[in-house]
């Protein structure tokens, strides 16, 4: 009996053991932080700043979970994802098609049905965006033309 409370005890030691281990893992918690940007719409940026960029920027606070192994591998891991999807952080720097790219995006997801059960991720807020929030990123991302200031772009057109 004793031999078998040792062998408990031994594996006990070392999953606490490898667990302690853990935490001194490495993780790229770290993001390009950035202003945010000025090509988009101030209400735009409201909204998106609120529920978005948590995930889709450099600008992530990271909650407590983010730095208890092996929590933390599954958070960084879902944040890196979102932000490989959908990032928010290099708007200014890309092309124009790329940002129809980044509107286009957002528009096919705010409009699913899977933003109900997106952003799950241990530590984080739910993500609820209610009807005005859905219609301002809509509107935003079907207009190609609207600047910071919240008006249409025709100076091309005359």
């Amino acid at each position: 009996m004793k031999k078998g409370n040792f062998s408990v005890r031994t594996a006990a030691a070392w999953v606490v053991l490898a667990l302690i281990l853990c935490q001194f893992i490495p993780l790229d918690r770290l993001g390009q932080q950035s202003e945010p940007s000025a090509a988009i719409p101030r209400d735009v940026r409201g909204v998106l700043e609120a529920r978005c960029f948590q995930c889709h920027s450099g600008n992530t606070d990271w909650p407590k979970t983010a730095y208890l192994a092996p929590l933390s591998w599954y958070v960084t891991g879902k944040v890196h994802e979102a932000r490989n999807a959908l990032n928010f952080s290099d708007y200014d720097t890309r092309s124009d098609a790329g940002r129809g790219q980044i509107r286009r995006e957002t528009a096919r997801f705010i409009e699913s049905a899977e933003l109900s059960a997106h952003g799950r991720i241990p530590g984080f807020p739910e993500v609820v965006v209610d009807k005005r929030e859905k219609l301002t990123l809509i509107e935003w991302s079907a207009n190609n033309n609207r600047e910071q200031d919240g008006t249409i772009n025709n100076s091309s057109r005359r």
